[in-house]
């Protein structure tokens, strides 16, 4: 009986698991003067695999000055006061020696797959708080 109970126990810790969204790591480096950049530079998705359970970026920011990640056209799931999830488009502050787990939309994904076909989808990223300066930026591609 304490074998089978044992089983049971194992399978609900399973299944109560975090999901096994996938998970880009990103990490800005400061260059010298005023130039920084978020590495990597090119990051390939595919959306029929790793978007299934979910997309969440990591920000890691080892620098000592505050950077932002931001990425035209993608968008951060943020948890309302009520538990109601909204999503706004993704701009994140990081700052110094802290990491920022992000919650990534892929409803954008979801809708435009029919429309999109085969296509690859291509999202600029870069730190807003620094585009005076040489701050380089990347492109995140979302291939089928």
């Amino acid at each position: 009986m304490s074998g089978l109970a044992t089983v049971v126990l194992a399978g609900a810790l399973g299944f109560w698991s975090a999901a096994g969204a996938a998970e880009f790591h990103f990490v800005v480096q400061d260059l010298g003067e005023k130039r920084a950049v978020w590495v990597p530079q090119e990051v390939l998705i595919h959306r029929s695999t790793e978007m299934q359970d979910g997309l969440v970026f990591v920000l890691e920011n080892p620098t000592d000055r505050t950077h932002a990640f931001a990425a035209y056209g993608l968008f951060e799931e943020v948890m309302g006061a009520g538990g109601e999830v909204s999503t706004k488009p993704l701009r994140v502050n990081v700052t110094s020696e802290d990491r920022v787990r992000v919650q990534i939309s892929t409803a954008q994904f979801e809708r435009g797959q029919a429309e999109a076909g085969s296509e690859e989808e291509a999202y600029p990223f870069f730190c807003p708080l620094h585009k005076g300066d040489a701050h380089l930026g990347g492109t995140i591609h979302v291939l089928p």
